[in-house]
C-alpha cells in the first residue's frame, strides 16, 4: 500500500532558487510549474511563471497556479503558512547548511517522484566534497573572511553551508564562533582578524576605503572571486563552490 504522504506531486512552485536548482538538477523539472523571482537557473527555470521574491510571495500568484505543492526554505515561513490554512501543502526545507542541502534533494526526490535520481546526485556531490577535502588537507590551514554582502558587510557564521565549504577547503572562517548563521560584521573586527585569504561575490563594488585598505589580503590580491550565484545559494553545484576554493586558496599556500 502506497502511503498517502508519499502520492507523487504533478504541479509544485518552488519558493527557493537552491531547490528551484535541486528540482532540475534531480530531472524534476516539467514538475516545476512556478518559481520565485530569483530562480535564474538553469534556463528552464527562468522562463517559468514568477510569484515573488521570497518574503514578497504572492499568495495570488501562487494559488493560480494550482499547485500540488509548494517548496520554501525557514525565510519563507510566513507565505508558507498562509499557502497552508488556503489549502495548498508546502514542505518547508532548510538548506542552511550541507545536512541540510542533501536532505531537501532527497525529500524533493520523493515528492517529485525521481528519488533514485535525487540520491544519485547526492552520492555524486558527496564524493566530489570528500575528494577537494582530501585534496585541500594536504595544504596548511588557512584563515578566510567571506563577504556575503559588501556594502552592508556580512558574511557567512556556524552552521551555514559556506562555513561547511571552507572547513572541507581547510581554510579557518574567521567569522566560525559566531552563532548567528548571516550576521553583520564589523569593519575594525575584520581589520583586526586580519584573514588570510578574502572570498567575495562576483560581481562586486571596488574594495576602497575602510575597511579594505587596511586588510593585507586585500593588498597582497589575495582574493578568491566566486559567481554570485554559486556562492549565495547551496543546491547541486556546492562541489563547484569547493572546488574554487580549493583551487583559488591554493595560490597562497
Amino acid at each position: 500500500m502506497i502511503c498517502l504522504s508519499l502520492v507523487l506531486a504533478l504541479r509544485i512552485v518552488s519558493l527557493a532558487p537552491a531547490l528551484t536548482e535541486d528540482l532540475f538538477a534531480i530531472g524534476a523539472g516539467p514538475a516545476v510549474v512556478g518559481v520565485d523571482a530569483n530562480s535564474n537557473r538553469p534556463a528552464g527555470a527562468a522562463r517559468l511563471p514568477r510569484v515573488g521574491g521570497m518574503r514578497e510571495v504572492s499568495a495570488e500568484a501562487v494559488l493560480a497556479l494550482h499547485p500540488d505543492v509548494v517548496v520554501g526554505i525557514p525565510y519563507e515561513d510566513r507565505i508558507l503558512a498562509d499557502l497552508t490554512r488556503a489549502g495548498v501543502r508546502t514542505e518547508r526545507l532548510d538548506v542552511s547548511d550541507l545536512r541540510g542541502d542533501f536532505a531537501a534533494i532527497e525529500r524533493l526526490g520523493v515528492l517529485s517522484g525521481h528519488a533514485r535520481e535525487a540520491r544519485a546526485l547526492h552520492r555524486v556531490i558527496e564524493r566530489r566534497l570528500a575528494g577537494l577535502s582530501a585534496q585541500a588537507a594536504r595544504s596548511r590551514t588557512a584563515s578566510a573572511f567571506v563577504a556575503v554582502g559588501i556594502s552592508d558587510l556580512r558574511t557567512a557564521g556556524r552552521g551555514t553551508y559556506i562555513d561547511d565549504l571552507l572547513r572541507m577547503a581547510n581554510l579557518r572562517n574567521v567569522a566560525g564562533d559566531l552563532p548567528l548563521l548571516w550576521p553583520q560584521y564589523s569593519q575594525e573586527r575584520l581589520v583586526a582578524v586580519h584573514p588570510e585569504i578574502l572570498v567575495l561575490p562576483n560581481p562586486h563594488p571596488a574594495l576602497l576605503g575602510a575597511p579594505w585598505e587596511r586588510i593585507d589580503a586585500v593588498r597582497a590580491g589575495r582574493i578568491v572571486e566566486i559567481d554570485e550565484d554559486d556562492l549565495l545559494r547551496p543546491g547541486p553545484r556546492v562541489a563547484d563552490v569547493l572546488e574554487m576554493l580549493v583551487a583559488g586558496a591554493a595560490r597562497w599556500r
